[in-house]
């Protein structure tokens, strides 16, 4: 199936055969699109601006199977660690589609020589490369003429909602978007990894909304973990909202039904603060109460937590389809006001949690 849509959306589009990666879009290019990024060493060294070497990335610029009028919003995907799969076309993309809105799905494997990243892999894996890839996407997709540049998303799953966590924060995006007016419209992340999260806080907080999409039985990105990451963001002044999905497990979204022998984090609970220069900067691993001062601790406490494990992946479709609901509702809503005036902005008379449940009725159309 996958490959009967990208045969479509090739023959369909104007795209033509590019004898180079692309800078901009302005011709109006889709289908199969190569474009410029690189591959950072690490997130300290992307925050201060050096970028790594320059390689070659491929995406498929999936336009809507509606017809539409004017500037249309977009999404940029970031996969999971099975790489651009199927059902990012098969489901996301065709529903995104079906609703108006343009979805670039992004694959930072390849270029890469990789085909996933499953088992052991995950644990020693860069992915300040997809990082890269996702921000260089949101640059090039908004010198689109149908694209709304003020109204492109980030949505990533897994390991890819790792990415969108992150590259939704200023620190991240600012080296690669350097003095554009580019910004994401909000950022949605399904059941990524909170237990080894690291901030950058000295461009500012996420004006823009992040919304984390949580798997109440996942035991490979536990929920737990996020919830409590959210809770200290939107403390800080973050605009962030989350939704635990009762019943759910790690992938909801396929068909998938067994388990798999992966390399997890969920025993971690460490928050590096990066600082915008040479120095380590501030950790503290929360599991243990100890603070982090440098590279070394850090890595014993990593290794420390990290295991091998038997996780269980398990779709559900009524999960998926209302997950699916609940991210249109948020591309709506974030298009419609501007990152001041977002209702999911915390509010000082009421508490996270209970203006969390509000805004979710707000985004499902219902009011209790």
């Amino acid at each position: 199936m996958k490959r009967i849509l990208i045969a479509i959306a090739l023959i369909t589009s104007t795209a033509i055969a590019l004898a180079a990666p692309l800078n901009d879009l302005k011709e109006g290019q889709t289908g199969r699109i190569e474009f410029f990024s690189t591959t950072p060493e690490h997130r300290h060294a992307l925050v201060n601006g050096r970028l790594g070497p320059a390689l070659t990335v491929t995406g498929d610029l999936l336009m809507p199977t509606i017809q539409t009028e004017g500037k249309i919003p977009a999404v940029v995907f970031a996969h999971g660690s099975e790489g651009a799969a199927p059902r990012y076309y098969d489901f996301w993309a065709r529903e995104l589609n079906k609703a108006g809105i343009a979805v670039l799905i992004v694959d930072s494997f390849k270029p890469r020589n990789l085909d996933r990243t499953t088992g052991s892999t995950q644990l020693t894996y860069n992915i300040t490369g997809n990082m890269s890839d996702n921000v260089h996407a949101l640059k090039l997709l908004a010198t689109h003429p149908k694209i709304d540049a003020a109204r492109i998303f980030s949505m990533g799953w897994s390991m890819g909602a790792t990415v969108v966590q992150d590259t939704a924060f200023p620190s991240y995006a600012k080296p690669i978007l350097g003095t554009t007016n580019v910004k994401w419209a909000g950022s949605i992340a399904l059941y990524g990894g909170c237990n080894i999260t690291r901030r950058v806080d000295h461009n500012g907080t996420n004006q823009s909304p992040l919304f984390l999409l949580l798997a109440e039985l996942d035991d490979n990105t536990p929920a737990a973990n996020c919830v409590t990451y959210a809770k200290r963001l939107v403390a800080a002044g973050n605009n962030v909202l989350y939704k635990v999905y009762e019943g759910a497990y790690h992938d909801w979204d396929t068909d998938f039904n067994h388990r798999v022998n992966h390399g997890i984090f969920a025993d971690c609970d460490i928050e590096v603060k990066i600082t915008p220069n040479s120095g380590y900067g501030t950790a503290v691993d929360y599991k243990t109460g100890k603070t982090i001062t440098n590279g070394t601790e850090e890595g014993a406490a990593i290794r420390s937590c990290q295991k091998m494990s038997s996780v269980i992946v398990r779709g559900n479709s009524k999960i998926r389809d209302q997950s699916l609901r609940d991210v249109l509702a948020f591309i709506k809503s974030a298009s419609q006001v501007s990152p001041q005036q977002s209702s999911i902005a915390a509010q000082a008379e009421s508490t996270h949690d209970q203006r969390t449940s509000e805004i979710l009725r707000e985004l499902a159309g219902t009011k209790k």
